[in-house]
């Protein structure tokens, strides 16, 4: 398997930071755009305003249920990876992309 890096070699700290680093990166990036959008709008009155907030909050619901999906894939094909166990990480990375496409056109 190409790309694996072993996170339990090496300083702790710099593993949890190479690892948290993007995951931080997206949160502020997603914020960010949500109080540009609340900025831009907040001027046109308060019911613009709300309807933004409303959508923000439709917006992390959905992405919180597409996380469901995203965390049993990292677990199951972690697992198997970790058990050096390659055609079962290939069979539930298959079966995760699937339902993946399920969920997003649902």
């Amino acid at each position: 398997m190409q790309g694996i890096r072993n996170l339990t070699e090496g300083p702790v700290m710099r593993q949890l930071f190479r690892l948290s680093m993007p995951i931080m990166a997206t949160s502020f990036i997603q914020m960010a755009y949500s109080l540009t959008d609340m900025a831009w709008v907040g001027r046109i009155g308060s019911e613009a305003l709300a309807a933004i907030g409303a959508m923000g909050i439709l917006t992390w619901m959905s992405g919180s249920i597409s996380l469901l999906n995203k965390v049993g894939s990292e677990v199951s094909v972690g697992q198997s990876v970790g058990a050096r166990n390659e055609g079962d990480a290939r069979q539930f990375a298959s079966h995760n992309i699937t339902l993946s496409l399920i969920i997003s056109i649902a």
